[in-house]
């Protein structure tokens, strides 16, 4: 009689692990939003809001490790609930990495002089940045939905990510050679671009704890 009521209370546990997940998910999209919104007006007071913000991610971060803890000590689950709780546990700490990224986005901001040099990447700047922002809230999707076809097709994106960071790298120190006054605007766009190839590179993590939680498989899509 009593085994209804311990398993709902367990599922109600992990629908909360869940939630708790998802709302760090979205906090993260959303900080790392804000940067990118400061960044294209260079707003330097939006961005030491988004710097001032990054704590509140680290304590949802630190809660979720905590429940995590207790329902492996309390319910000690195994199979596929094991898989997501190990899954939650990993992907909030990259979540938690994305958002000292945005972070660093933002103390990158106010590093900035004058952009004016650096305007024939910008777009193209922006353009992945987007791209790796897609990635991430298209990545949280599926972690909750247990997509894994989804999972994989984010991943590939990844590539691009990568392609673009490198060439706007290069096109970035070509200005700063020409133009030797560019130098500390230059190493923090560089710094940037760093950024969003480390975020797109965690929502394809994030990828991969889809497909460990649904199909049991250890997968790297970095490769």
């Amino acid at each position: 009689m009593m085994e209804r009521p311990v398993r709902k209370f367990y599922d109600d546990q992990l629908k909360t692990l869940e939630g708790m997940h998802a709302k760090l998910g979205f906090g993260t999209a959303a900080m790392l939003e804000r940067a990118y919104q400061a960044l294209k007006t260079n707003n330097h007071v939006e961005a030491q809001s988004v710097i001032d913000s990054d704590i509140e991610i680290n304590h949802l971060e630190k809660e979720i490790e905590r429940y995590v803890m207790r329902i492996i000590a309390r319910q000690q689950p195994i199979g596929t609930d094991l898989r997501m709780i190990l899954s939650v546990f990993a992907s909030s700490s990259d979540l938690e990495r994305v958002a000292d990224h945005a972070t660093s986005i933002a103390k990158g901001i106010l590093q900035i002089d004058n952009l004016a040099p650096f305007d024939p990447i910008m777009d193209d700047l922006f353009a992945v940045g987007e791209l790796a922002k897609n990635m991430l809230g298209q990545a949280i999707d599926a972690f909750s939905q247990h997509n894994v076809e989804r999972a994989k097709e984010i991943a590939d994106i990844d590539d691009e990510v990568d392609s673009a960071f490198r060439e706007l790298v290069d096109q970035a120190l070509v200005i700063m050679e020409k133009q030797p006054e560019t130098v500390k605007t230059g190493s923090a766009i560089i710094a940037i671009l760093h950024d969003i190839e480390r975020i797109a590179d965690y929502a394809t993590n994030l990828c991969e704890r889809v497909i460990y939680t649904e199909d049991a498989n250890i997968v790297n899509l970095n490769d």
